[in-house]
């Protein structure tokens, strides 16, 4: 699609796709860190409050799969409108009805409408890049999502947890993400079906990209939900475990554009092997590493080589699809999404009650393994019957 558009219009789609992004993922952000504060807060069991926030993976998962076919009918612009509207619309409703119960269908139907506009605005993005850029492009926006997703959680302090005014902050910077469309020009028949085309016809033809997708999500839901136990049981105080997985953060936000240069300069498959040895070897190394100083380079490193993976991931998509193949692979990227906060949580805590708190770091180390030894046997090929880098 990318050779078909003009210069300008290829780089505005980018731009204004890349600023729908980044305003609605500040509300995200602010969302996912409100959610469980208010839990805590009214004395909700921790099983509860895992239960309700699966919810929101689970509705990406379950919509992405009739994702392509609702944007070859309607179009992939109104249906980010749409989902625009609805984010708000669940938003408003996580204030107006707080009963907990109310709250798992609102975060599932908030999972569905996110995961939607994430779905499409990446494959926009995808689509204006070409092949001398895409490993670039897709670094900038994952940097952008580390960044827009971290803002987020900063406006709590200044709100504070009570009344309506996180709800409305949130509700504004979804509202503001709907005018960078109004700029972003779409061949909207690029994305019509095909016979052939759709979730499952993705699924079937690049599952080792999906595998080396999913690595890294599981990586995020155990990193998210773990390393601050594992930092607490190695002896290390609140305010150090939550720094140092800023670190991490940080790593991820700024590094991810060097990353893609790389893959454009060099090998897609070559930064994913490196990415997932380093990220095997940094994983093992919090063992030893996490009561010293050595820790902090550790997780800066390491939140940048399990990213990494994800971006390159983005620019394999970009450089084998175009069109509904497009918009089928972004909604199976965030699928994974959910795949990886629904079983990564679950096994690395299974692990640790079975072996104790080394065992998060060894999960994590042995997914990435796994991700190599895979590569081995299929030779590097992400895509079946497709050319790969």
């Amino acid at each position: 699609m990318s050779a078909s558009l003009p210069f300008a219009q290829r780089y505005g789609t980018i731009v204004a796709a890349l600023a729908t992004v980044g305003s609605c993922d500040i509300a995200m952000g602010l969302t996912l860190q409100l959610l469980p504060l208010l839990m805590e807060q009214r004395g909700v069991p921790a099983w509860i409050m895992g239960l309700n926030a699966a919810m929101a993976p689970l509705g990406i998962m379950l919509g992405g799969p009739f994702l392509p076919r609702i944007v070859s009918r309607f179009g992939s612009k109104p249906v980010v409108y749409v989902s625009i509207v609805m984010i708000i619309a669940t938003l408003a409703a996580f204030k107006l009805f707080p009963s907990i119960w109310s709250w798992f269908a609102i975060r599932f139907v908030f999972g569905m409408s996110a995961g939607t506009l994430f779905t499409v605005s990446e494959a926009w993005i995808l689509s204006g890049a070409d092949d001398r850029n895409r490993g670039r492009v897709s670094g900038l926006y994952t940097s952008l999502l580390a960044i827009t997703f971290s803002v987020g959680p900063l406006i709590l302090p200044l709100t504070g947890l009570d009344g309506w005014m996180p709800w409305l902050i949130g509700m504004a910077c979804v509202a503001i993400s709907a005018v960078p469309l109004t700029f972003l020009k779409v061949s909207e028949g690029a994305f019509q079906h095909e016979e052939g085309a759709g979730f499952l016809a993705f699924v079937r033809r690049a599952p080792m990209l999906l595998f080396a997708v999913g690595t890294l999500t599981f990586f995020d839901a155990v990193m998210l939900s773990f390393f601050p136990i594992f930092g607490l049981r190695s002896g290390l105080l609140v305010e150090q475990v939550t720094l140092i997985l800023g670190v991490a953060i940080i790593g991820n936000a700024l590094l991810q554009l060097p990353i893609g240069l790389l893959a454009d300069k060099w090998s897609r498959l070559g930064v994913i092997r490196l990415s997932a040895v380093i990220t095997a070897l940094l994983a093992l190394a919090m063992i030893w590493t996490i009561n010293s100083w050595l820790i902090w380079p550790v997780m800066l490193v390491l939140g940048t080589s399990a990213f990494a993976i994800y971006t390159i991931g983005l620019t394999i998509l970009g450089d084998n699809f175009t069109g509904p193949d497009l918009i089928a692979g972004s909604a199976a990227f965030a699928a994974m999404w959910g795949i990886g906060g629904l079983l990564g949580p679950p096994i690395a805590g299974a692990a640790t009650d079975a072996f104790g708190i080394d065992a998060i770091p060894l999960t994590v180390c042995l997914v990435y393994v796994l991700l190599l030894i895979c590569l081995a046997f299929t030779g590097g090929r992400f895509i079946r019957s497709a050319a790969h880098g």
